[in-house]
């Protein structure tokens, strides 16, 4: 299958583009919808669409054969344009053989050395590889520096940032235990306040039954700003307090946070999202998580909450840790947008919008040792 993007004035007009390309909805399934200010501030609407191969070549005016065809030759053509660097004018055939073979083992070392440092911080071998191999036969495998502003460029290209936070009304926050997700909601509501929302306009509510009396020191601080904060223990008092809440501009729901084992928290929050969409429509779901998490354990934590459709990634304890590759591998494999970065404990000022920029001064790091 082949993801696809569509941009117009309204999702309206982005489905027709869609279908005015492929001729019947038979051919692809719409995935995702949105609504963005672009470069210029005007209001567009992007709609996300998967096709299958063959109705995608055939989109463009190629059949598959041509298609791979075309890869194959292109592929050819650089990688003889590689190796036709590394060659000295004039050479004869066995002169250009035994200097191709001369400068790939002088140019080795340079390279093995780079993806060992990368995936020492973090990045997955495969990605890392993949991004670095097509360069080990050429001049360029000997610049140690260019090579990692090259994987730097791809990552500023590849990575999703959300930058529009705000246009969602009711925001569901979740994660595993102790990464800081209530705290981080605190932090939120005061960002909130700074763009110009009235603290009446903003209500709190805290599902998790098991950790009220230790989230009294964050609840007195939502109310001391004046935004409304609700701790709900069942399920009738949830849609009774949705209903009663029906004018506020903005919610931000606490769910208990769960080991990825812990299948009656994470079912307790399933239920929650799945009923209350009757009252309050769309829910944008925030992922949070720790920056020093391993890739696996990440990857664990995102299948554990997937299924409540993740909308966009928090990153906190930031300042705890040296490396957050494994942050950028996981953005990279996924796809999902990072909105927040946390940078410690104070509120509000340990909060970060994202920017590519700010995640790769925090990956760089000890890459200057290069």
């Amino acid at each position: 299958m082949v993801k696809e993007s569509f941009v117009a004035d309204t999702p309206l007009e982005a489905y027709r583009l869609a279908l005015k390309k492929y001729g019947s909805i038979d051919k692809f399934t719409v995935t995702k919808a949105t609504q963005y200010k672009n470069s210029n501030g005007d209001l567009v609407a992007e709609i996300e669409i998967e096709v299958d191969d063959a109705s995608f070549y055939e989109g463009i005016g190629l059949s598959q054969e041509e298609q791979l065809i075309e890869e194959i030759n292109l592929l050819k053509s650089k990688m003889n344009r590689m190796k036709e660097a590394l060659l000295p004018e004039g050479s004869n055939d066995v002169d250009k053989g035994q200097s191709f073979k001369m400068a790939v083992a002088s140019s080795k070392s340079s390279i093995e050395h780079v993806k060992e440092i990368l995936i020492e911080k973090g990045l997955e071998r495969e990605w890392v590889e993949y991004m670095l191999d097509p360069f080990a036969t050429t001049q360029v495998a000997e610049d140690k520096t260019l090579l990692v502003s090259f994987v730097l460029e791809e990552i500023e290209d590849s990575l999703q940032i959300d930058r529009d936070f705000l246009k969602d009304r009711v925001h569901l926050f979740v994660g595993t235990t102790g990464v800081g997700k209530t705290t981080t909601i605190a932090k939120i509501v005061s960002f909130v306040l700074t763009q110009g929302v009235h603290p009446e306009e903003i209500a709190v509510i805290n599902l998790d039954a098991f950790r009220a009396g230790a989230n009294e020191q964050l609840s007195s601080y939502i109310r001391k700003v004046g935004v409304d904060y609700y701790f709900v223990e069942n399920e009738i008092a949830i849609y009774d307090l949705l209903k009663r809440l029906d004018s506020k501009r903005y919610l931000f729901i606490d769910s208990a946070g769960s080991a990825p084992y812990d299948i009656e928290k994470l079912m307790n929050t399933v239920k929650f999202y799945q009923n209350s969409r009757n009252f309050i429509g769309d829910i944008h779901t925030n992922l949070v998580v720790s920056a020093g998490i391993k890739y696996r354990d990440l990857k664990s934590i995102y299948e554990h909450f997937s299924f409540l459709n993740i909308d966009s990634l928090i990153v906190t304890k930031i300042d705890e840790t040296k490396d957050i590759g494994n942050i950028i591998a996981f953005l990279l494999g996924s796809k999902i947008p990072l909105s927040f970065i946390s940078t410690g404990q104070q509120i509000p000022q340990d909060l970060e919008l994202a920017s590519t920029k700010k995640v790769l001064n925090y990956f760089i790091g000890d890459l200057k040792e290069l």
